[in-house]
């Protein structure tokens, strides 16, 4: 089916109604969606059916841009591709089945919303309406964000929705009721609180978030976990601040449900909500795709600091570019916008500090940097986040700064957290400063692309040299998800769509539109580019693993374990005939 769709539906056609395109050579160029730009760097390729986007690095073929414009799953673009392509979807009874279930649950929590909102306005949300009151927040924003309110009784939800054909199995599947203990029937998830609801990317609620009204605890408490909602991949208001997000390039992140109203409230209307948990990798890769930059804005107590710092890492990995604010006083976003106004919160999220100088001013604060003990104890509490960096250019920054900051050698720092790095599993890029691994990891990365794109661009190329590499000749995650797709793919012509179908990985979809869009950066032959590249990549595979194997030879030396130490000789001697052959 997806086949038949692409060839009825051409990428052109609907990429057009978003984007004024204008044609150069056998693409087309126009403005990019995805983000702010004032160049156009975003690209169609009508005949490979694939975009790319030179800026953001957004790409894909008509469904991805569908998914990416819409805001919308897989399943949901197929859908709109097919009535497009006058395409009837033939499913499965389970398909069936599930997609109606689906839209059963979805029913059901559209209906709790609307109950919750009429309560709001009714006698049962007086003490919620004096909250509202009391925090500032005007009609328009609670109409915007459709909060409402739970009765303080058991099953008031649990009754109204009954009524209107719900049984309390469904309710329970839709995370909306709890079955009390003996199986003695069901009463209301949430009950006496100010209600939010979590919407998804359509803007249909899926979950409810609540906070208490009178005493008890927890003060904030979400509905469960449901077909519908998975919290670590949801972020709370991302519906209404993805056009802004895409329009500045910058998400603003802050912990809670009161702070993200009133950013929208004062107009920032590009924050979002981490639902009060520390962020997870699914949110910060769900909030990349619309954002090239963020901002997280964390309260100025203790637990605030400790967010942010959390999120540190979370951030790097993705490799999504962010800075933090830790907001003065004791001041969460909400009282702060409040007290200081839009002006001054935008100040303060302009001079927010990269994370490496926010995490390093936080850990000079638990150590003396004057002492020997504190040096180490910095360094070591810096190692995860320049370990772990996913760009060995920022990571070499991080080792020289991190020294200069303590007026020490760069070469101690590296071979501390080489120490480090081999003590805990191995990092993915070792740090050792004598052979500049920042330059050779950096050299060894391009060389891996150089080969992938000569592989996808040239059929000549990839059949000269199937027989000489494998996945596991690239060491970067994406490049090796993209190379074993390729190498069990005819990879041209009709079966570009049928490659992309292999692809899961967000970045090698990314990867695979830019070397179908792009010529590959070499003059001459190809084929030999890319033997030479293979060469290369041979070579410090084989310098790694004499590395390790002189280190390990040494480490049995001074344990005076002569038969390791012989057995290790062995291998090295080896190794070395295979680097010099």
């Amino acid at each position: 089916m997806t086949d038949e769709i692409r060839r009825r539906v051409g990428i052109l056609e609907v990429v057009s109604q978003h984007v004024t395109l204008r044609r150069t050579g056998r693409n087309y160029k126009g403005l990019c969606p995805f983000h702010s730009e004032k160049t156009p760097s975003f690209t169609v390729d009508p005949e490979k059916g694939f975009f790319y986007c030179f800026g953001c690095h957004a790409g894909g073929d008509v469904f991805d841009f569908v998914m990416r414009i819409g805001s919308m799953p897989f399943t949901d673009a197929r859908k709109e591709l097919a009535e497009r392509a006058g395409l009837q979807i033939e499913r499965t009874p389970a398909e069936d089945q599930h997609a109606g279930e689906r839209e059963r649950l979805l029913r059901a929590v559209a209906e709790a919303a609307a109950f919750y909102r009429d309560q709001l306005g009714g006698n049962a949300g007086a003490a919620a309406r004096r909250y509202l009151t009391a925090r500032g927040v005007d009609q328009a924003t609670q109409e915007t964000f459709g909060l409402g309110c739970a009765p303080a009784g058991w099953d008031h939800l649990l009754r109204a929705l009954h009524g209107r054909g719900f049984d309390a199995a469904a309710l329970e599947q839709a995370g909306l009721v709890t079955p009390r203990a003996g199986g003695g029937g069901h009463y209301d998830a949430l009950r006496d609180r100010l209600i939010f609801p979590i919407r998804d990317m359509q803007g249909r609620p899926v979950a409810f978030g609540g906070r208490m009204l009178g005493d008890g605890t927890p003060k904030y408490l979400n509905t469960r976990e449901t077909s519908l909602f998975v919290k670590g991949k949801t972020l709370y208001a991302l519906d209404a601040a993805r056009q802004a997000i895409r329009e500045t390039g910058e998400a603003v992140v802050v912990e809670g449900y009161m702070d993200a109203l009133s950013c929208h409230q004062f107009g920032v209307r590009n924050a979002v909500a981490s639902l009060g948990t520390a962020l997870t990798l699914d949110q910060v890769l769900l909030l990349k795709r619309f954002a090239s930059r963020a901002v997280l804005v964390y309260d100025a107590d203790a637990a605030g600091v400790d967010a942010a710092e959390r999120g540190v890492q979370i951030f790097d990995e993705a490799a999504l570019s962010a800075r933090i604010v830790v907001l003065p006083g004791e001041a969460d976003p909400d009282a702060f916008l409040r007290k200081e106004g839009p002006e001054t919160f935008r100040r303060c999220v302009d001079a927010a500090r990269p994370i490496f100088d926010f995490r390093l001013e936080t850990v000079l604060a638990r150590h003396d940097p004057r002492t020997v003990e504190g040096k180490v104890g910095i360094v070591d509490e810096m190692a995860p986040l320049i370990i772990k960096a996913s760009d060995p250019v920022r990571q070499s920054d991080y080792a020289r700064r991190l020294a200069d900051r303590l007026s020490i050698r760069e070469e101690a720092v590296r071979v501390r957290l080489g120490r480090l790095a081999r003590d805990k599993g191995g990092a993915s890029r070792p740090i050792r400063g004598e052979v500049g691994p920042e330059i050779e990891a950096t050299a060894r990365a391009e060389a891996e692309r150089l080969l992938l794109h000569l592989m996808i661009a040239d059929a000549a190329v990839r059949e000269a040299i199937r027989a000489a590499v494998d996945s596991e000749t690239f060491r970067d995650p994406a490049h090796r998800v993209l190379a074993e797709a390729v190498l069990t793919s005819d990879a041209h012509g009709a079966d570009l769509g049928r490659l992309r179908e292999r692809l899961r990985d967000e970045t090698a979809v990314s990867l695979l539109s830019r070397f179908l869009i792009a010529e590959p950066p070499v003059k001459g032959d190809p084929t030999r580019v890319a033997v030479g590249c293979l060469a290369q990549l041979r070579r410090w595979t084989l310098q790694e693993r004499i590395d390790m194997l002189r280190e390990a030879h040494s480490a049995a030396d001074r344990a005076h374990d002569s038969a390791r130490r012989d057995a290790l000789w062995a291998q090295l001697e080896e190794a070395y005939r295979e680097k010099e052959a």
